[in-house]
């Protein structure tokens, strides 16, 4: 099989990117050809271990300073396709340029199965892309994120594509039901290995990794923690990533002089290595499409605590089976379960073997062995 993923920055640290690079590199272990094609590029190396197998095409360049179209087409602006979409597709002059790289790009693809990976590049594929080939919708997000007019034109395009592929059986049901003519199938989002360093338990250290942004909720974790700390003044929080909200972070840990507990240790290309420097992982996310890093954090054997928010931890976590879930946005609930984890070893390591076995079912093998007979019946039925 050929397949060509579509994404919007393979570049930066995000779950979208690291869900995509384990089906390309799993893809192109199986014998498959496998390109990822990215909107915009500016690093040499991506953030993730990638397959040297693995085609990357950066649809637009910017790593030498100036602005590089993947076929170095420097004429007019097309315009045409400006109305075609919601209007602040076109707003900005480099989501324009992005936008026009990718058209031509996806009019050139022949005999290749086509996977966008966000709301913008799969109304391009269904606008721009011959309907002869195979294009896939990988949905990262629930339904009802989408409003307005966002909402409207994913209603016109999905009915277009081949497939709508979700993460969880919650979005699997809504997707069906509001596209009943289209396949509608989850699968979730596959581990890079099941051979991963694995946490003995023995610091006393929580971990928590993610974009330092809104959604996140580090606000609430750094919160929970002080009261965490009030407890267990030995224990420590370590969270990896980087993002906008870094400085109005390391301002709120200042405030509540907790400089020698928590710590912002920045982005990592080695995360299993630094989840398994933990005892305990905690997320505190408003929503979650999946839960990526709590799947890791459980490959890892790391107990975990989190917000039971909408769709991905509620399906990843059976509660006192395999972590805790606690209410959502409850910050005395999240501190509670972690101090009940920091008390409990016997609950901490009965939780730790039961989150191994959970991750085991998330394996890469088992997961592109489902992508595979999707992709294949969808070819068949061409």
């Amino acid at each position: 099989m050929k397949l060509t993923y579509l994404i919007y920055n393979a570049f930066g640290v995000g779950g979208t990117v690291r869900t995509v690079f384990n089906q390309a590199n799993a893809m192109v272990e199986r014998g498959h050809d496998v390109e990822i094609a990215t909107m915009l590029r500016y690093h040499e190396e991506p953030p993730f271990p990638l397959d040297p197998r693995v085609k990357v095409t950066a649809l637009v360049d910017n790593r030498s300073g100036s602005y590089v179209d993947w076929d170095r087409y420097e004429g007019p602006e097309d315009t045409s396709w400006h109305d075609r979409f919601p209007a602040g597709v076109s707003k900005n002059a480099d989501s324009r340029r992005r936008i026009s790289a990718m058209i031509r790009f996806l009019r050139g693809l022949e005999h290749r199965i086509v996977v966008g990976t966000r709301p913008t590049i799969n109304l391009v594929i269904a606008e721009f892309t011959d309907p002869s080939l195979v294009r896939v919708v990988q949905e990262h997000a629930g339904l009802s994120t989408h409003k307005g007019e966002w909402r409207k034109a994913i209603d016109a395009a999905y009915v277009r594509m081949d497939a709508v592929v979700c993460l969880t059986e919650a979005d699997r049901a809504a997707y069906a039901q509001s596209f009943p003519h289209v396949r509608v199938e989850r699968i979730p989002n596959a581990l890079h290995s099941l051979d991963v360093p694995r946490t003995d338990l023995s610091r006393p250290q929580v971990v928590s990794a993610g974009r330092l942004d809104g959604n996140k909720g580090i606000d609430k974790l750094i919160e929970a923690f002080g009261q965490v700390v009030e407890a267990h003044p030995d224990w420590t929080l370590r969270f990896h990533g980087d993002g906008p909200e870094l400085e109005a972070l390391r301002k709120a840990i200042r405030a509540k002089h907790l400089y020698n507990h928590v710590f912002l240790m920045g982005p990592t290309r080695k995360l299993d290595e630094e989840l398994a420097k933990g005892s305990i992982f905690a997320m505190s996310s408003k929503s979650e499409g999946f839960g990526m890093v709590l799947l890791e954090a459980m490959n890892c054997g790391l107990p975990v605590v989190s917000f039971n928010c909408p769709v991905g931890p509620r399906e990843l976590v059976s509660d006192g089976v395999d972590g805790l879930l606690v209410a959502e946005q409850d910050v005395e609930a999240l501190a509670s379960g972690i101090i009940r984890l920091i008390e409990d070893e016997e609950l901490r390591r009965r939780l730790s073997r039961a989150a191994l076995q959970k991750a085991a079912e998330y394996g890469p093998d088992a997961v592109t062995k489902s992508w595979e007979h999707l992709y294949e019946d969808l070819t068949a039925a061409k």
